[in-house]
């Protein structure tokens, strides 16, 4: 499992828009807007060692449905990131989370697969405790990074016309059961 993890992330790395940013241990910052059939990929380094507490917002101007992972860049004690936790809250709720993410060993967090978002504004909190110890305070002690795939939700004709070719496909199981019988 943690190899076809891999995987992906490297496939995203290799088809996104891959870039780094320095954030402190608490901020914010702005990830723009997602209409679906995007690729988002971006490293952020942790300019210091201590607790992160980071809020990415996003967007999302058309509903879609969004497979999405947070990984610690781990470098040994270089660059380390302990208790990596992530959430996405709504702009309306930020008690209760909207989604989740759960580990799958190591330090990768992934989303449920299909999750969905409708319009609106959302937050990504990111949790944990940045361990690095860097290189003679040349190489900052914590990365991570965030990557997502979006799909649009299906049109209403896309729907109609799936159950019609499954109700035609019934239909003719049903004639040829009919027929042997």
């Amino acid at each position: 499992m943690k190899l076809r993890a891999l995987a992906l992330a490297a496939i995203l790395t290799m088809t996104g828009n891959a870039y780094a940013t320095s954030l402190d241990l608490v901020a914010t910052h702005d990830l723009g807007d997602f209409d679906g059939g995007e690729i988002f990929l971006n490293t952020f380094t942790v300019a210091t060692a201590g607790t992160i507490n980071h809020s990415l917002t996003f967007d999302i101007t058309g509903d879609l449905y969004a497979g999405s992972g947070v990984f610690d860049l781990s470098l040994a004690h270089i660059i380390n990131i302990d208790s990596l936790t992530a959430s996405i809250f709504t702009t309306s709720n930020t008690i209760t989370p909207y989604a989740s993410f759960t580990p799958i060993g190591g330090d990768l967090l992934v989303l449920p697969l299909g999750t969905y978002f409708g319009i609106g504004s959302y937050t990504l909190k990111i949790g944990g405790q940045a361990t690095g110890t860097g290189l003679g305070g040349l190489i900052p002690s914590g990365a991570y990074t965030v990557a997502a795939v979006t799909v649009p939700v299906p049109e209403p004709e896309t729907w109609v016309m799936l159950l019609a070719g499954l109700g035609l496909v019934g239909l003719q199981l049903r004639r040829k059961a009919a027929a042997l019988a």
